[in-house]
């Protein structure tokens, strides 16, 4: 007896997309990208972006140099540039990693602060008015801030909503229990982003998670506010599903689409 099956196209795509996805799960190896800085050469790979309106003491001073607390070499910015000139948004100075653009990733870093201001990092970003930042300062700074009414100190995620007034929304805020950073003491930063949330754990424990998919895929990098920092072992490990061997690599190509 003959059967003659029949089946939606569309429950049957769906299908084979899962398929395709478990196996990238089950097959990949998460490509990483590591910066000791020890090479100079590491730092062409990076872009110094100064915010629109600047305020006291920039330009930034963005380089690598023997390190003060950290290991060997590390980046260093060392000037006390802050961002627009109602002090209103803890704006300053980014650096950004311009080697690929990445969508689900973890990042990694040992930081050495010399102040108590601002310092973060940056995360799906276009440019200054499109991007994704985790800030914490422990300065007491505007309290209420001008805008958005979160004076420091504080660790907060913020969405980058344009290169006007007022800049930021926020995403997610820690204030009563937020806890300094210590200066002048090593420091770790652990930054995970998987489909549109975001989880940020500082080596004290401290930690803050948001959520937002306005925007999908950017570069990664790290802002300053009048802080003056070091950054060492700067490392991003892919973890967005692609095989590392390059296998069913059209279909990769349909899957990462569908996800934008």
């Amino acid at each position: 007896m003959k059967r003659i099956c029949f089946f939606n196209a569309e429950v049957t795509r769906n299908l084979v997309s899962a398929l395709i996805i478990a196996l990238l799960l089950t097959n990949a190896s998460y490509a990483q990208v590591v910066f000791d800085f020890d090479d100079k050469k590491q730092f062409d790979e990076w872009e110094a972006v100064d915010d629109i309106s600047l305020g006291d003491a920039g330009p930034s001073t963005w380089e690598v140099r023997k390190s003060v607390g950290l290991d060997k070499s590390a980046l260093y910015q060392g000037s006390n540039i802050w961002g627009d000139a109602s002090d209103s948004m803890l704006m300053g100075t980014f650096i950004i990693y311009k080697g690929e653009k990445f969508i689900d990733f973890v990042i990694e870093v040992d930081v050495f602060a010399q102040d108590n201001d601002g310092m973060g990092l940056v995360w799906a970003y276009e440019d200054t008015g499109q991007h994704y930042r985790v800030i914490m300062i422990n300065d007491k700074w505007p309290d209420p801030a001008p805008l958005d009414k979160i004076g420091g100190p504080f660790l907060k995620i913020d969405k980058r909503i344009g290169d006007k007034n007022p800049w930021y929304d926020p995403v997610a805020v820690e204030k009563k229990g937020y806890k300094p950073y210590l200066e002048r003491q090593r420091l770790h930063w652990k930054l995970e982003v998987s489909d549109g949330a975001f989880v940020f754990t500082r080596e004290d424990g401290l930690s803050i998670e948001g959520k937002d998919d306005t925007y999908k895929e950017g570069y990664v990098g790290i802002q300053l506010y009048a802080q003056q920092a070091e950054f060492d072992n700067f490392t991003i490990t892919n973890t967005f599903p692609v095989d590392a061997r390059d296998r069913l690599t059209t279909t990769w190509g349909q899957v990462k689409q569908e996800r934008l």
